[in-house]
């Protein structure tokens, strides 16, 4: 990441660059750095560090689940409550990340943890050596996992801005499980949660952004849901563009034109309004591991208008997490959730060569 940096900030002096676009994690820590050191608009790398570091950003949330670090090399990792759930704190889509409801459980996740661990640190460590300042955030170069207070119940996400300190909503999108489980079907708009509940979302999400202090940016919140109220999950310092095509459908609005709006010291000119169409994201999930062809058709795949495919022939898919491997993400629109839901079961069906090991709807 930084030879990465460097290299962005030998083409901002050559190319006279005035302005810097960003929408994905790791982009967000970038742009930040080169953003603070040009003057350029964009929050602040301490910003977008609370974001990103979950133990740091709960720390710094006005009400935060219980929550505490463990040293990744320690033997016998002290963790007395049970349900909880174990993750990185840097990573995201539940990489590493595990529920758990035992010592045994613990055991279990920590040997994955630190077998894949390496893959992920050499990512982040020598940015925040560089760049955090470790007398405040100390931990920030230790190998360590985040045990939480287990939360269950619908999720959402809460995606806005901030613009010369104000906040501003763009969308509010649920996340859809399978039943009974935790792993995630889709991401759909329009909402289907109730007013008072998308006003809470909105409150508490302006709340937990001016926590952290993210300024001219974009954001881009989880919560759990519950039936009187909601609790954080955590906070991204980003858009997410991978739902581009959702925004577009469903909003009328495009996220990369609001993007570089911000970028410029601009505030984007409207608030996206609402169209009658419903969309969804949904993701082909397998617990499999094996060759990706021998799990996804690829040939009929890519004959799908809207679908992208995360793991191409050749490749090997291994388990990570509890949540299984998304092989591919397909956007479909209609008049009804019911609708497009019955378009991505069919598909599914269609085209994961073993939906054995794929959670179904039923």
């Amino acid at each position: 990441l930084l030879a990465y940096i460097d290299q962005c900030r030998d083409y901002i002096r050559r190319h006279h660059i005035d302005a810097i676009f960003y929408s994905r994690d790791e982009a967000d820590l970038v742009a930040a750095a080169l953003c603070e050191e040009f003057g350029f608009p964009g929050p602040s790398v301490e910003s977008v560090f609370l974001c990103l570091h979950k133990y740091y950003g709960r720390r710094a949330e006005p009400e935060p689940i219980r929550c505490q670090a463990i040293d990744l090399h320690d033997p016998a990792p002290s963790v007395t409550t049970y349900p909880c759930y174990l993750k990185p704190p840097w990573l995201n889509l539940g990489i590493l990340g595990f529920k758990l409801e035992s010592a045994a459980d613990l055991d279990r996740a920590l040997r994955i943890a630190r077998r894949d661990y390496p893959a992920w640190s050499p990512l982040y460590t020598p940015f925040f050596r560089r760049y955090v300042d470790l007398n405040k955030y100390p931990l920030a170069v230790q190998d360590m996992m985040l045990v939480e207070e287990f939360v269950d119940g619908p999720q959402v996400t809460v995606e806005g801005w901030v613009y010369d300190g104000q906040p501003h909503l763009w969308a509010i999108t649920d996340t859809n499980t399978y039943p009974g489980t935790r792993v995630i079907d889709n991401f759909s708009l329009p909402s289907r949660h109730p007013a008072p509940i998308q006003a809470e979302l909105e409150r508490q999400a302006y709340a937990a952004i001016g926590s952290v202090g993210l300024d001219n940016g974009f954001f881009n919140i989880e919560f759990w849901c519950h039936e009187d109220g909601v609790t954080l999950t955590e906070v991204n310092g980003r858009a997410a563009t991978c739902f581009y095509q959702l925004y577009r459908q469903c909003l009328d609005a495009c996220i990369y034109e609001a993007g570089l709006s911000l970028a410029s010291g601009r505030a984007p000119s409207l608030s996206p309004a609402g169209r009658p169409v419903v969309g969804g994201q949904f993701n082909l999930i397998s617990f499999a591991e094996d060759a990706a062809e021998n799990l996804l058709d690829h040939e009929q795949a890519r004959a799908v208008p809207g679908i992208t495919i995360y793991f191409e022939p050749g490749s090997q898919v291994r388990q990570m997490s509890e949540f299984g491997i998304v092989l591919a993400q397909v956007d479909l629109f209609g008049d009804s959730y019911e609708e497009i839901h019955a378009q991505a079961e069919a598909l599914r069906r269609r085209l994961l060569k073993r939906p054995e090991l794929s959670p179904w709807e039923s």
